[in-house]
């Protein structure tokens, strides 16, 4: 089976049909997306849609939550809380229910689908650092996790003697005994300095994992954020994927 995975879209309608279109040549079975479809971007009610129309799977981000005011925004930086405020106003009563009722977590078979952590999702983690990723596969039950949030591509793996290790998530094979969470990055706001949409594809047949990078009208996006007067911070760092 081939996998398309893909996360945090933030409202960018231009970088999510980028990443779609491209997932429609990769002859993939089945397709998820591990959350935030909403916050910061100038589309939430399109990239919803698009995402439910297309998408296999989804679950929450903690963006998706924070718009339908299912999660507090006190820890959001000023920015993000401008977006989110935005966000929730223009939500339109589809948009609300349907991410009312996205789930935190999926377990299918073998992997494991969160956007912040497997452990407490509900808590909003990062997985930064081993210490980070240590808790997170104690708390795995299986042996290959996928997540978002951090807007990072990663990939940590530990082995058979508990030792964590981190490696790039380009190309990644998944060995027997080992666990694996991987991070696929950001669609629509990268910010490892690169500013090409993130995407990823597992091939549970052939036992791999490889990332893609897409470039996108970045221009457009920015265009529509100004007219709606969206925080310049996030205007400009979609040029520099920070």
């Amino acid at each position: 089976m081939r996998i398309g995975i893909f996360s945090d879209v933030h409202g960018n309608i231009e970088a999510l049909e980028v990443v779609l279109q491209a997932l429609q040549y990769e002859n993939i079975d089945r397709m998820i997306c591990l959350g935030d479809l909403v916050g910061y971007g100038p589309n939430p009610n399109q990239c919803v849609e698009k995402v439910i129309e297309e998408v296999d799977h989804v679950v929450a981000g903690n963006h998706d939550y924070a718009a339908i005011d299912q999660v507090s925004t006190e820890y959001f930086n000023e920015y993000a809380r401008k977006a989110i405020d935005w966000t929730h106003d223009v939500l339109t009563s589809a948009s609300i229910q349907i991410l009312t009722r996205l789930p935190l977590i999926s377990i299918e078979e073998e992997i494991t689908y969160v956007h912040a952590t497997p452990e407490e999702p509900a808590e909003w983690r990062y997985i930064f650092s081993n210490e980070d990723a240590c808790r997170s596969f104690d708390a795995m039950t299986t042996s290959l996790c996928f997540v978002g949030h951090s807007h990072t591509p990663v990939a940590f793996v530990r082995n058979e003697a508990d030792e964590i290790s981190i490696c790039d998530p380009t190309e990644v094979s998944i060995e027997e005994g080992k666990k694996y969470i991987i991070n696929e990055g950001s669609v629509g706001q990268p910010r490892d300095g690169d500013p090409r949409a993130c995407y990823g594809v597992l091939d549970t047949e052939g036992k791999r994992f490889n990332l893609k990078r897409l470039p996108y009208p970045v221009d457009r996006v920015q265009e529509k954020m100004w007219k709606e007067h969206l925080p310049s911070y996030l205007i400009h760092r979609l040029s520099v994927g920070l």
